[in-house]
């Protein structure tokens, strides 16, 4: 297992993805702080999982109605004018 630090990671993204496609793990550290792992998927790791109806049915789900957006200005024209700014 190798440890690399966020930096090295990001300029040598490639380089890091071929060891893991290779079979190795590598430790993601800032500031020597290990932070997440790169391991190599596996298909046979992933839980399946099970999607399940409510208890009581689907009557009880309510549909969510939203009023609208009352807005004085023009929206998309603020946009604009800001980009302009830019």
């Amino acid at each position: 297992m190798s440890k690399v630090k966020v930096g090295e990671l990001r300029n040598h993204l490639s380089k890091y993805l071929k060891k893991v496609r290779r079979g190795a793990e590598v430790v993601i550290t800032d500031r020597e702080t290990p932070i997440g792992k790169l391991v190599p998927y596996s298909a046979i790791e992933e839980e399946p999982f099970e999607v399940m109806p409510p208890e009581d049915g689907y009557e009880g789900l309510a549909k969510l109605e939203f009023p609208p957006i009352l807005c004085p200005v023009d929206i998309v024209e603020l946009l604009l004018a800001d980009r302009r700014r830019r």
